[in-house]
């Protein structure tokens, strides 16, 4: 059976302008008064923009990830306020990090993150389409073609094989990745 829970104490330890990192106690409502305590992200949304190409390759750049120390690739993406509009979002992130503009752009799902149970964001997926043949992308941007991605990422998640050259495809882009795979078929 199910206990119910009531969270009886929050404390905040950190305030950004993207999120509140607090520690929290949970309390069952039963005889026993079960409690947990956890320290959790109340986070803005994040979009990940699904970017392809004319010939079909999926964009991908470096990033830096602070709480490994190491290098990912992930799709573009970023955290965003609630109040901005995520497609606007997804074209100045596209932007930003490619040097291209985004065309056709569709919002694939917006859901509350049901994967990391330590952060509240809310999880964004956008596709659109770039043009590469006649615009030039930003030299970090790889381009991987987009069923040869869906091959590195699964001998990725299947064997813990780097993705490309000696790095590994960020959670963001590969939850991003597997959202369009379900979504468009």
């Amino acid at each position: 059976m199910r206990k119910d829970f009531r969270l009886t104490h929050s404390q905040n330890l950190l305030t950004t302008p993207e999120y509140v990192a607090s520690y929290v106690t949970y309390t069952s409502q039963d005889r026993n008064k079960t409690r947990f305590n956890v320290e959790i992200i109340e986070a803005n949304p994040v979009v990940s923009v699904i970017v392809l190409n004319e010939h079909n390759e999926v964009a991908i750049v470096p990033v830096f990830n602070p709480a490994t120390g190491k290098w990912f690739y992930e799709v573009p993406f970023r955290s965003f306020n609630i109040k901005d509009h995520v497609l606007q979002v997804a074209e100045e992130v596209v932007a930003h990090d490619t040097g291209l503009h985004l065309r056709d752009a569709i919002l694939l799902t917006q859901a509350q993150n049901h994967l990391d149970p330590k952060s509240s964001a809310n999880f964004h997926v956008v596709f659109g389409r770039v043009q590469t043949l006649f615009d030039e992308s930003n030299e970090d941007v790889k381009w991987v073609n987009i069923k040869e991605a869906y091959y590195r990422l699964k001998t990725q998640l299947k064997y813990d094989k780097p993705f490309m050259e000696d790095m590994y495809l960020g959670g963001t882009s590969s939850d991003a990745l597997l959202i369009y795979k379900f979504v468009e078929e």
